[in-house]
């Protein structure tokens, strides 16, 4: 039997022997010896029919379920590698070591269906993820409440609305142009850097937006220059109450 020095290499040569004899599955590798890095390719015979009728390519090139294959000991051992992995270890999965006795009396096609069977229940309960258990959970039907239920809830509720009162009124969002509008009705208007200010945006955005969508809409925003200030922004004083009942 050859030994390899690399285990994945073992572990590879393994998965080649399971892919060519259907039904087997490529195990860890087994160690030459305690301490030493040398591994045996290890093939895993999940079944009895399977482990007492070992092909000689597998036979002579790996271990099998845990030794080297002996054509005396195979269905023992098959026997008990399915009693290790399965024994208590997921509830309401078939207990092999209760059904060791009933093997003898069953057909070879008997045990390798029952063994498949047992081995996909195992697979799947040994997927789930707290999350997949919360899910199925979940998709449970609803349990409908009862109408004392039902009232306790609503006195519950009545109750904390009484004791925090109710949810003050959300502040009306403002829109861009409404600011802008607001702050040009002022006495004095405001400056080009106070618009940027009160609106966060681009210099070339804001003057697009009073250019073109205010004055288009009818807002006489005027630009009033006075030597050594800066240039303000303004409504003039008549317009200011027409333009506050306009529509932005």
């Amino acid at each position: 039997m050859k030994s390899f020095n690399v285990k994945s290499n073992a572990k590879r040569f393994a998965k080649q022997l399971a892919g060519k004899f259907p039904g087997y599955i490529a195990d860890e590798p087994v160690a030459v010896s305690p301490g030493a890095r040398e591994w045996y390719p290890h093939v895993a015979a999940p079944s009895k029919v399977l482990a007492e009728g070992i092909p000689a390519d597998i036979a002579a090139a790996a271990f099998v379920n845990g030794r080297p294959y002996d054509p005396e000991t195979a269905a023992a051992s098959a026997v008990e590698m399915l009693a290790s992995e399965t024994s208590g270890s997921v509830p309401g999965v078939l207990n092999i070591e209760a059904e060791v006795a009933k093997v003898a009396d069953m057909t070879p096609t008997e045990v390798a269906t029952a063994t498949k069977a047992n081995k996909a229940k195992v697979s799947e309960a040994r997927k789930m993820t707290p999350a997949d258990m919360k899910a199925a959970v979940e998709d449970l039907p609803p349990t409908k409440s009862t109408p004392e239920e039902i009232e306790a809830r609503r006195a519950a509720r009545r109750q904390r609305i009484a004791t925090e009162g109710p949810k003050p009124a959300k502040a009306p969002k403002q829109t861009k142009a409404a600011k802008i509008i607001e702050l040009v009705s002022r006495e004095n208007g405001a400056t080009f850097a106070e618009l940027i200010e009160g609106t966060e945006w681009q210099a070339h955005t804001l003057r697009g937006y009073i250019a073109g969508t205010l004055r288009k809409k009818g807002h006489n925003i005027v630009c009033r220059k006075i030597k050594g200030e800066e240039t303000r922004y303004l409504i003039p004083a008549p317009e200011v109450a027409a333009c506050a009942r306009r529509r932005f």
